[in-house]
């Protein structure tokens, strides 16, 4: 990739052996850092292709985002590139405020998102088409030979968020490019407090702004940070939406893990039994 590393470290242990993304910090003779990745098993450089022109556009406007240096290069039969590092560390434990303040990042980041038009990204729908993500998937057909019990269970939480889906229009909200995991962790801050910057725009698409709650772990300080900010505030439509869209979360951890478990050939049923209690519940 045109560079000459004279320093590897992995981010954390497990990068080394995972079939998901991996990350090394990597020093340069000249002293500069930045990260290795090492994409997901099913990213392919149109989906890359993608996240990079999200990332320019935010570096343009000033944000510290994990933007591309170099590559993408396939190697072992995986994507790799180099992108920025990104200084800084999350917070550990949110208080009410941060998370107040989270909120507002957020909604600063879907103002200077919105003007942007990419289309969809290559294999993603949005979140709430439960029909299309399933066929992607392809969850059902394969753990129904491996456990046709978790399949049954399954498949009866699919049918209910899909009602959810229909019921309360959730494929007709309004879209824009979400980020796709704006939790805590994906946010840095110096030592000073400030925020520093935003990574992980794996799952970034278009999709409602809802959704992009859910996903951050929605609480009500978020949301107040976010309305606070916004340009925009969320609609009453928009608001209605978050309680159905998190058991469509749940609903979708549930096909991961099951996805997981195909490629593994054994599931972690503690952590199923648990997502679909959630849905239930």
């Amino acid at each position: 990739m045109g560079l000459e590393p004279v320093r590897l470290e992995p981010t954390r242990l497990g990068d080394e052996d995972s079939v998901r993304n991996g990350n090394w910090h990597l020093w340069t003779g000249d002293g500069d850092r930045h990260i290795l990745r090492r994409y997901h098993l099913l990213r392919t450089e149109e989906d890359l292709t993608y996240e990079t022109q999200v990332l320019d556009h935010l570096t343009a406007r000033g944000w510290c985002v994990p933007a591309r240096i170099a590559g993408p290069v396939r190697y072992d039969g995986r994507l790799w590139a180099v992108t920025r590092f990104v200084p800084g560390q999350p917070h550990k434990d949110e208080t009410a405020a941060q998370q107040a303040e989270r909120g507002e990042v957020l909604a600063r980041l879907h103002a200077d998102l919105s003007g942007l038009d990419l289309g969809a990204r290559p294999g993603f729908f949005q979140a709430a088409d439960l029909d299309a993500m399933g066929e992607l998937q392809g969850w059902d057909r394969g753990v129904e030979l491996l456990r046709p019990d978790l399949a049954d269970r399954a498949e009866q939480a699919m049918d209910g968020a899909k009602e959810l889906v229909r019921a309360h229009g959730l494929l007709e909200l309004p879209q824009t490019i979400v980020h796709g995991d704006f939790a805590s962790w994906n946010l840095h801050f110096g030592e000073d407090g400030r925020f520093a910057g935003v990574i992980d725009f794996d799952l970034c698409h278009p999709d409602s702004r809802a959704w992009e709650l859910v996903i951050a772990r929605v609480r009500p300080e978020l949301i107040e940070g976010y309305q606070r900010a916004a340009t925009d505030p969320l609609t009453e439509h928009e608001l209605a939406a978050i309680g159905p869209l998190r058991v469509v979360f749940r609903v979708l951890m549930v096909m991961a893990d099951l996805w997981n478990g195909r490629q593994a050939g054994r599931f972690d049923e503690v952590t199923i039994d648990r997502r679909l209690a959630a849905v239930r519940s």
